[in-house]
């Protein structure tokens, strides 16, 4: 997969960074310069979970089982039933992928879908016939806005934006043969850029979920780490200065580490919601940029987007295409500049650096953005309809099943949506404005001000979510 190589100077953790045979890239080794204490759940102590850890024949089982899930949704979305509550490639990819199994288990367990992945497996077995050029690290900032450097990272910021667009602004989520040209052209992108460039860079870099899950995981309870007591000088991750096997950063789950070195304890630890977003390991304002985006696009996007679209002639005057984007990209523009001034505030009242705010403060608006779609969409969702999505899945690959379709009553549901309008979203103000303190009083060093640079986010994100659910009311 890869050509780094421990250098021959290369000793123990942190002596001394890999580098390429092919180009001389430097890079700073997993974990570079820390240590912390082993802790947590040993995942290898367990004969089930070793083996599934450790046995290079079991992760691509797995993933020859959803690559031919994967296919065979892409074939029945052209050539099944254009019902996008029967399509088994609409079920299969919306129904249940991208809300229910995708987002719950970011926000419970971090980055696992990356390790059953079909576009990732895919890639992987076609990196073998790549060019294996270098892509640009991350590390050097290319741009820079009012003063915080973006790099490379942001590309995913800018390809979940237009990777969503067309979801859910354009139909294709509700039309089962876009939904398959979609998804076409997205492993078009993906086989394209791995047979030029080398380490699964769409996976790391390009892919729209990657970001998202490079952020949404900071919330997760849980987190599996291998301990980093020997070098894995192919790891994915290198330059991020993340762990072995994190289900934090930008791992792709390829299981070099845990197969190369199976007699390296992988653990499981267990944390607050919200603790990897309070001190993150490695700063990067491309990923705080990700995070507002989250904010922007749920709540929102969803909220004023549609208000903007149904008041103002203008925008409804407009082609079908702008008329979607215009109110798409003010609500993330709209999010973004009031953050940053927001922020600009805080920091000068609390003697922060402006770009250091700008890349901490940002992930205390992650839950706004996760609850808002957990409370108002998936919950209730699967509220509604969870049994006719199995039965469509079932159905679609030849096992018959008629479970109930809702699962639970009309009544409970509309109980349901006036909690999640409200109160659930009260508490994710709770929540973000919890982290937002300890951000601040990790960066300040009395309380005073931390009470500072706390206020003006507090204030935002209850003045945001008062207008969301006052426009949802």
């Amino acid at each position: 997969m890869s050509d780094l190589r421990p250098s021959p100077a290369m000793g123990a953790v942190g002596s001394t960074s890999p580098v390429s045979a092919a180009g001389g890239l430097r890079l700073p080794l997993v974990g570079e310069g820390r240590r912390e204490s082993p802790g947590g759940f040993n995942l290898n102590g367990n004969r089930l979970t070793r083996f599934l850890m450790t046995n290079r024949r079991v992760q691509p089982a797995f993933q020859l089982l959803m690559i031919a899930v994967f296919g065979w949704g892409l074939w029945q979305a052209f050539a099944g039933p254009q019902d996008a509550a029967t399509n088994f490639g609409a079920v299969a990819f919306f129904g249940l992928w991208w809300a229910p199994v995708m987002l719950v288990s970011l926000v419970l367990f971090g980055r696992v879908w990356c390790y059953v992945c079909p576009i990732g497996a895919i890639t992987e077995f076609l990196q073998r016939f790549s060019l294996n050029r270098w892509f640009p690290t991350f590390r050097k900032p290319r741009v820079r806005v009012f003063g915080v450097g973006f790099s490379v990272l942001a590309i995913t910021a800018l390809t979940f934006t237009l990777a969503r667009f067309p979801l859910y602004k354009l139909g294709v989520a509700y039309t089962p043969w876009r939904m398959g040209v979609y998804f076409l052209v997205f492993l078009g992108v993906a086989v394209a850029l791995t047979l030029v460039f080398r380490q699964r860079v769409f996976c790391r870099y390009f892919c729209p979920a990657t970001g998202v899950m490079s952020v949404t995981t900071r919330l997760s309870p849980i987190e599996i780490r291998q301990d980093r007591e020997t070098e894995v000088p192919d790891c994915m991750t290198a330059e991020f200065k993340s762990n072995y096997l994190s289900t934090e950063r930008r791992c792709v789950a390829c299981m070099h580490c845990s197969v190369g070195q199976p007699e390296v304890p992988i653990r499981l630890h267990a944390r607050w919601p919200g603790a990897a977003a309070v001190r993150p390991r490695l700063v990067i304002p491309d990923e705080a940029l990700i995070a507002l985006i989250i904010w922007a696009v749920f709540p929102i996007d969803h909220v004023l987007g549609s208000q903007v679209l149904a008041q103002f002639p203008s925008v409804q005057a407009l082609p079908s295409l702008l008329a979607g984007l215009v109110p798409y990209y003010t609500s993330i523009a709209g999010t973004i500049v009031a953050f940053a001034v927001v922020s600009w505030i805080a920091a000068r009242w609390s003697g922060i650096l402006p770009r250091i705010a700008f890349s901490r403060f940002a992930f205390a608006y992650i839950p706004l953005g996760i609850v808002f779609q957990l409370g108002m969409h998936v919950i209730p969702g699967l509220m509604e309809n969870g049994g006719g999505l199995l039965n469509g899945f079932a159905n679609g690959i030849g096992i018959p099943l008629n479970l109930p379709a809702a699962w639970a009553s009309a009544e409970t549901v509309a109980r349901w949506h006036a909690l999640g309008g409200n109160e659930f979203l009260w508490l994710s103000v709770l929540w973000g404005a919890g982290i937002a303190w300890l951000i601040a009083r990790d960066l300040t060093k009395t309380k005073g001000d931390a009470v500072k640079a706390l206020v003006p986010h507090a204030l935002l994100m209850v003045a945001s979510t008062f207008f969301v659910v006052g426009l949802l009311a």
